[in-house]
């Protein structure tokens, strides 16, 4: 077969959330996570079933890819590197263990794959992250930031895209890390698994920043751009072992001293099964808001250096929505940009993007729906369920939008399947589960009985753009669910089950252009109750979001679903009280 025209193909892997990404000519044409094919929430090696999906979306052999871009550069800041090692030398010996015990090297990997004719391009974490995040901005001058844990000894980059070209023109390096304070800090609040860090930003609606005098403490501010961590609360230079790949997933060793922090704050660690109290609560918000005033300070430093109003945000810590909703009100900027994928898994198109060295376009732009549809992934699973299932199929789009909002105002929870799968953490309406926002009650059972899982974390809502702003103070576009904006006093008791203890909620902005059946639907319920906005969280069960019918099966089987849609087919269970009917 011969090969396709410009064909790259973005790999990211080894650190958490691996992933793949496609440009097929001059179009983003696929990606997705690998967790969702293996069932393995944040997989962390090589993605051999993403980048499978990607070449069989296009239609390509291993073969017709001419450049794989890997977002990971080893040698980078290599002084910095040798002068830790200097400083403390035991470091070099676990380095070294470490290496003996490394995965396959990436030709064995790429060999594996069928991609071993391919051209290998490298490029640093942050630099990827901040392409990605490129991708989104039309402006042709625009401010760029990119911080998370921590990628190629860099957690954070400052930069500015100046007529199409990238430029970075500051790096925060190892050990001072925003993201490795606010993960430490979910670890002492007793949240030990990696991604944990949504649950400290929904714990921090409960409580009041009563602990910001020992925040102060433990994240210092630095002229110019920049921050330090205290590194006698925060040992992370002394180890090299606490980030690893533990049966194919992230896993982050505890990255505070215990006695430091129980000292200061005058609480002890809490453990996993100790109930959560008002101390916990008031932490958690002081952590929330001394990552907000220093991620702040940090965008104000940016905006001195790059006069620009238009923001684009990347790296994991991008993913904290309760701050991304206050950048307009808290910094001069006003039209702010978040990558959907801001995590790891975005940097494979980030690495794309950036090996294309040129104009790349996606459907949407906003390169969130990315992933297979059901004919990419579909088949038969009825019969592994262990119960029987009636099943209806509608014969149009606008048909199955009219019986789900019957439904859905009838009280019914819903998942749905419909179109491609999301790429990024965020359901889209894709993979979600739906639901009333105006029944109280929906939260709690939501949590309890289909969620399973704390019931203090909240729910987001996708709105219509058109009427967004009449429910959502100072809000901008959020195409990806990526930012949390005040409910308007007038519709607080009006839509309840997605307000959180602190009157907000996070959004998604649902257009017609981009997304039609899933703005059908919404508009189809806004005629029916006056409200603009279904109740969306993913489709899912303390697992990765459903990829494939089968997957969607197994977690109706165990939630407490009433329907479940694949494309036009919608299913529940034989003897139930709820009926298919028109």
């Amino acid at each position: 077969m011969s090969k396709a025209p410009y064909t790259i193909l973005g790999i990211s892997y080894g650190h958490g959330d691996s992933s793949a990404a496609l440009i097929v000519g001059d179009q983003l044409v696929a990606a997705a996570e690998e967790e969702r094919f293996t069932r393995v929430k944040h997989y962390a090696k090589f993605p051999f079933q993403a980048i499978a999906y990607c070449l069989k979306h296009a239609g390509l052999h291993p073969a017709d890819v001419r450049v794989v871009a890997i977002a990971k550069r080893p040698k980078n800041a290599f002084f910095r590197k040798l002068n830790l090692v200097l400083r403390h030398p035991y470091l070099a010996s676990e380095h070294r263990s470490e290496k003996e015990k490394a995965a396959p090297s990436l030709a064995k990997l790429l060999k594996e794959a069928g991609l071993r004719r391919a051209d290998v391009v490298r490029m640093e974490h942050h630099y990827a992250h901040l392409m990605s995040a490129r991708f989104l901005a039309e402006e042709p001058d625009t401010a760029l930031f990119s911080f998370d844990g921590l990628g190629d000894f860099v957690s954070a980059a400052f930069g500015r895209l100046n007529h199409s070209r990238l430029e970075i023109f500051h790096r925060t390096y190892y050990p001072h890390s925003l993201g490795f304070f606010y993960t430490a800090m979910t670890q002492y609040l007793g949240f030990p698994y990696f991604g944990d860090e949504f649950k400290v930003m929904g714990l921090s609606a409960y409580g009041q920043p009563t602990y910001m005098k020992e925040m102060r403490e433990l994240v210092r501010l630095q002229d110019p751009y920049g921050f330090k961590l205290n590194l006698e609360a925060f040992p992370i230079e002394k180890t090299m072992n606490s980030f690893s790949v533990k049966n194919n997933q992230p896993y982050v060793a505890p990255l505070f001293n215990t006695s430091f922090l129980t000292q200061l704050l005058g609480i002890p660690a809490r453990k996993i099964s100790e109930p959560l109290g008002r101390q916990h609560w008031d932490l958690a918000k002081s952590v929330q808001q001394h990552f907000e005033d220093v991620a702040n300070a940090c965008l104000k430093q940016l905006h001195e250096k790059t006069q620009s109003h238009t923001l684009c945000l990347a790296g994991g810590c991008a993913h904290n929505s309760v701050w991304v909703g206050k950048i307009a009100k808290n910094t001069p900027f006003k039209k702010i940009h978040v990558a959907p994928a801001s995590h790891d898994a975005g940097i494979a198109v980030g690495a794309a993007v950036s090996a294309a060295n040129r104009e790349i376009h996606a459907e949407g732009r906003h390169w969130a729906l990315l992933g297979p549809d059901l004919s990419e992934v579909n088949e038969d699973a009825k019969k592994d369920l262990g119960f029987d299932v009636e099943e209806r199929t509608f014969a149009d789009d606008t048909k199955l939008c009219e019986w789900m909002v019957k439904e859905l105002c009838d009280g019914k929870i819903i998942g749905l399947v419909h179109g491609r799968m999301e790429f990024g953490p965020r359901a889209l309406g894709n993979r979600s589960i739906l639901a009333d926002p105006r029944v109280k009650e929906m939260k709690e059972r939501l949590n309890e009985r289909v969620k399973h899982r704390e019931p203090f974390r909240p729910f987001a809502a996708s709105v219509l753009w058109e009427y967004q702003k009449k429910w959502f103070k100072d809000s901008f576009y959020s195409p990806a669910m990526d930012a949390v904006f005040q409910v308007e006093d007038s519709a607080r008791n009006k839509i309840p089950a997605v307000v959180h203890n602190d009157n907000s909620c996070r959004i998604q902005s649902v257009r017609k252009d981009t997304q039609p059946f899933y703005w059908k639907l919404i508009d189809l319920f806004r005629e029916k109750t006056g409200v603009p906005m279904l109740l969306n969280t993913s489709f899912n069960d303390c697992e990765p979001m459903v990829c494939t019918a089968k997957d969607a099966l197994n977690c109706f089987a165990h939630t407490d679903l009433d329907y479940l849609v694949l494309g036009r087919r919608v299913l529940t269970r034989s003897g139930s009280k709820v009926a298919l009917t028109a």
